[in-house]
């Protein structure tokens, strides 16, 4: 009887073995080296399950949710994530637009700041409500690597293919805080030949064009006055006045990289 059932246990074995089983010890094939494998393996289910070659290729584990929480990107991976280590590399589909000074949250671990390669937050335009993401985790931090520009950012009018405007202006700045602006959304105040052809080209596509003087980016700025166009026309420009009190309406322009 016994000779009968390790026959029947050997032929049973010959052939290809399905069954969702649990290994609490290795697994080692014995049978020629061109017959072994494993076959049927589903998505991990935690962070020590064996991954298929299909996973690898696919990286499919490295695919997290996102919910943006006030200035924290909540991320909720599955397997879920224990611990953060160097190189850990994570994709989102981002659910809004975001910017400035961020931070990451992955599965309820602590919250760490998101820069860009080169260590500065990510600008307008970076992180679009749709796109896809991806992250890496280095010393303490995560590091945005897809940040690369596609195009105007939100809110903003292509005028040539070097550089967008804003399309509405922000009333009553200062020079220097209007310039403070434009630079932490990741643009510049506009320099009079851009602000012009955009008044010339892109017109219809503006609001607030000529409701009252706006601030530039001019080489005539200096401490005692700076330079405003676009009271009355495309063509309208004059000096301000002091910087430190003078107030103008102010829109950025921006040059995608």
């Amino acid at each position: 009887m016994r000779m009968i059932l390790t026959i029947a246990l050997v032929l049973a074995l010959a052939g290809e073995v399905c069954a969702q089983v649990t290994l609490d010890v290795p697994l080692r094939l014995s049978g020629p080296a061109s017959e072994q494998q494993v076959v049927g393996l589903g998505a991990p289910l935690n962070n020590t399950a064996l991954v298929t070659l299909d996973g690898a290729v696919r990286t499919g584990w490295h695919w997290t949710t996102a919910q943006l929480l006030g200035n924290t990107i909540s991320l909720t991976a599955a397997p879920a994530a224990t611990v953060y280590r160097d190189g850990m590399l994570l994709r989102f589909l981002a659910d809004a637009n975001m910017d400035g000074n961020l931070l990451v949250s992955v599965d309820g671990l602590a919250s760490l700041p998101l820069e860009r390669p080169d260590g500065l937050p990510p600008v307008v335009g970076q992180i679009v409500q749709g796109s896809v993401c991806e992250v890496m985790y280095v010393a303490g931090h995560f590091v945005l690597l897809s940040a690369a520009e596609r195009g105007c950012p939100p809110n903003t009018v292509a005028v040539t293919e070097r550089f967008c405007i804003e399309r509405s202006s922000v009333s009553n700045l200062l020079f220097f805080t209007a310039s403070d602006r434009c630079a932490m959304r990741g643009g510049k105040l506009c320099t009079w030949d851009e602000y012009y052809a955009a008044c010339v080209l892109v017109l219809p596509q503006l609001t607030g064009m000529f409701d009252q003087w706006e601030w530039m980016d001019d080489t005539s700025n200096h401490t005692q006055t700076v330079d405003q166009v676009g009271r009355t026309s495309c063509k309208s420009q004059r000096s301000a006045g002091v910087p430190a009190t003078a107030i103008g309406d102010t829109r950025c322009c921006f040059h995608p990289r």
